[in-house]
């Protein structure tokens, strides 16, 4: 037994020695599917991960502070805003209204623009950017009115204030009154503020606490046209005579689009309210009883005219004040003979002008309206 033994220890030692040579490069090996795909695998190079996502910011840039600054002696408005852009995208960041031009900026390469009736500046350098503008104050006796930007952080300083004359901040229904330099906060949400120095001694009394009113309509002349399409055009010149700042609060009429509005000669931007309710800012007069003149134009879509006869309701803006006088001159086309009806009476004195001539007078808190009856002019 002990020789077998021996003899088969011999053999296997000569078989393991003839599967290490040569011959084990022909060998035949047999694997499972499954092993073979796992060994496959282990020898391929590892995916990196992916990369992690950025979340996007909810504000992707926005102004975050704007600090201003009132110089009288300079008779400038300094701003010094900071802007954030938060992913590194172009971006057009709104600074302000574009109704007030800049007269300086800085840095000089900062790009501005006008973009959407606000002057913004664009950029696509992310992070925190600073630019500072400069606006120029009105002429004396008339206010400065900046449309802002919305900021979170907003505020003005007054530096000084000319001898004599407070600082009257207005924005919306919100007026204050400061006798002396120091630091003002603004509406984080933007929007119109004016800014006027006014006469100390008129400021002692706040013009609410007055017995008399502030301010009342001398005259006012309307002029209403009306074409063969149904289409209108109001013009009208109101004058106003006040003593303080005041607002000419007007209500017009139902679909009317207001067009223009100028307040002695210069452009103005009257705050829009519900239900076509216009504010009218009117700076402080030089002296005590001035009149300010307002020119405004509204337009309006009628029914079209018919082509025997027919009617169409007109009416006036509704204010407030008290009214010595309103004059209104209605015109349709030159074919038809016109009369009316409503709460106005006819000016017999103005017979050679065409169209119909009306007034309403004595009167406070009450629209002028008028129903014109027309029809196609008969010829002998």
């Amino acid at each position: 037994m002990k020789p077998l033994i021996l003899l088969l220890l011999g053999t296997s030692a000569l078989l393991a020695q003839s599967i290490t040579s040569a011959t084990l490069d022909e060998s035949e090996v047999r694997i499972t599917y499954g092993e073979l795909k796992r060994l496959v695998a282990a020898t391929l190079p590892k995916e990196p991960p992916p990369p992690a996502i950025k979340p996007t910011p909810p504000v992707p840039a926005a102004l975050v502070s704007a600090l201003y600054q009132l110089d009288p002696r300079a008779s400038s408005i300094t701003a010094e805003m900071q802007v954030e852009n938060f992913d590194g995208a172009w971006h057009a960041v709104p600074l302000a209204g574009a109704g007030t031009g800049v007269l300086t900026v800085e840095p000089k390469d900062a790009r501005l623009v006008v973009a959407d009736d606000h002057l913004c500046l664009i950029t696509d350098k992310a992070g925190a950017q600073r630019v500072k503008l400069t606006f120029a104050l009105a002429k004396a006796g008339q206010g400065t009115t900046l449309h802002l930007a919305a900021s979170p952080i907003a505020s003005i300083a007054i530096k000084e204030l000319p001898e004599g004359k407070v600082l009257r901040l207005q924005h919306g229904t919100t007026t204050e009154t400061y006798s002396s330099a120091g630091l003002a906060a603004l509406p984080a949400a933007g929007g119109d503020v004016t800014f006027a120095f006014e006469d100390a001694r008129k400021a002692v009394q706040p013009p609410s606490a007055s017995l008399t009113d502030d301010a009342i309509v001398s005259t006012a002349l309307y002029t209403t046209q009306v074409v063969r399409d149904g289409s209108a055009l109001t013009e009208g010149v109101i004058t106003v005579r006040h003593d303080h700042p005041a607002k000419l609060v007007l209500q017009l009429p139902e679909a009317a689009k207001l067009l223009q509005c100028h307040v002695n000669g210069d452009p103005v931007r009257p705050t829009l309210g519900e239900a076509n309710r216009v504010e009218i800012p009117l700076d402080d007069p030089a002296t005590d009883g001035a009149e300010s003149e307002v020119k405004l134009s509204f337009t309006a879509v009628l029914a079209p005219l018919q082509i025997a006869e027919g009617e169409l309701d007109l009416a006036l803006p509704q204010t407030a004040l008290f009214a010595k006088q309103i004059d209104w001159n209605v015109q349709l086309p030159a074919t038809y003979d016109l009369s009316f009806s409503g709460n106005v009476d006819p000016i017999t004195d103005k017979a050679t002008a065409p169209g119909l001539h009306l007034r309403k007078s004595l009167c406070r808190d009450q629209q002028p309206q008028a129903r014109i009856t027309y029809r196609k002019r008969t010829t002998n």
